[in-house]
């Protein structure tokens, strides 16, 4: 499934490459959010093949690929961007055996490569051995349809950002699990059509403290709302004194959303919140030490 907006060169590449693909994908979806740019008539034209959904007004990657979840009849999906694609062909047949090894995982993250030869981040790179995960990117994902209807899945509202690592989350408590897999690269070009750095943190913040609202026990929804809120100012002092001037915006913007966050509230235990915040600094490399965190019962 892909979500694009105003990137028609960039979409027609990325479908260019997924037709390459050998086995070929069961169906693609993609959804053209809020076009304007001749998008929907090259998707038409020239990958007729393509399951097409067209917003009118630009509804948010986060509702697309809601949409594309739940209309999709594989349980396998394979979650690109307009500027990313799998780099090998044999990729599907590749990641179907990563989970039958891995039958406790929802959701496979893998390395982005970009244009300069990095890998964002830098510490999932195909040199990293593969581990559990606490978020991953849309742009570089497959997740199992069946386990996201068990969720209440994608914040809708939400609309751009920050809806990985709140579904990671929400997997972790079905006792399911996020792995990332070093062997599968996903080449990310990275468009800077249609990207505000700014307006992207703003929002990734915003849904963050949504997230806390609507995950963490409550007891200590306050103290994790005061830790996140420092974190992101923190980044905001890091790249300069324009941004820390413009960080009441996003608070403004929070509180404006309490309503749909009490309405969407579903509690997560604390252990399996607390789990799930150490993951970002302390990964878990097996399947045992996984288990002992979240108290899961190994039934895979």
């Amino acid at each position: 499934m892909i979500t694009t907006r105003n990137r028609c060169a960039d979409l027609r590449r990325t479908l260019e490459r997924v037709m390459r693909l050998n086995p070929a994908p069961d169906e693609i979806l993609v959804t053209a959010d809020g076009c304007s740019d001749g998008t929907v008539e090259m998707v038409r034209t020239d990958f007729s093949m393509c399951q097409l959904f067209v917003n009118e007004k630009n509804l948010g990657s986060i509702y697309s690929r809601d949409r594309m979840l739940r209309t999709a009849t594989e349980d396998i999906v394979l979650s690109l961007d307009d500027d990313s694609y799998p780099v090998d062909d044999d990729f599907l047949d590749r990641l179907k055996e990563c989970f039958a090894r891995h039958p406790e995982v929802s959701v496979v993250t893998f390395p982005e490569l970009r244009d300069d030869g990095s890998y964002v981040p830098p510490f999932r790179s195909p040199q990293i051995p593969g581990h559990y995960v606490a978020a991953y990117a849309n742009g570089a994902a497959a997740m199992r349809r069946q386990d996201y209807l068990r969720t209440a899945g994608f914040p809708s509202f939400f609309l751009h950002a920050y809806e990985e690592p709140d579904y990671a989350l929400q997997v972790y408590h079905l006792g399911r699990s996020v792995w990332f897999e070093p062997a599968l690269t996903i080449r990310h070009h990275y468009s800077q059509a249609n990207r505000d750095e700014l307006r992207t943190h703003h929002l990734n913040a915003r849904n963050e403290i949504w997230s806390v609202w609507m995950r963490c026990p409550g007891l200590w929804i306050v103290p994790v709302t005061l830790f996140r809120v420092l974190r992101q100012f923190c980044h905001a002092w890091s790249v300069g004194a324009a941004w820390v001037i413009k960080e009441p915006r996003w608070w403004w913007a929070a509180m404006k959303g309490m309503r749909n966050c009490a309405r969407c509230r579903t509690p997560v235990p604390w252990k399996t919140y607390l789990g799930w915040m150490r993951m970002a600094r302390m990964p878990i490399f097996s399947r045992s030490d996984l288990n002992g965190r979240f108290g899961f019962r190994d039934a895979f």
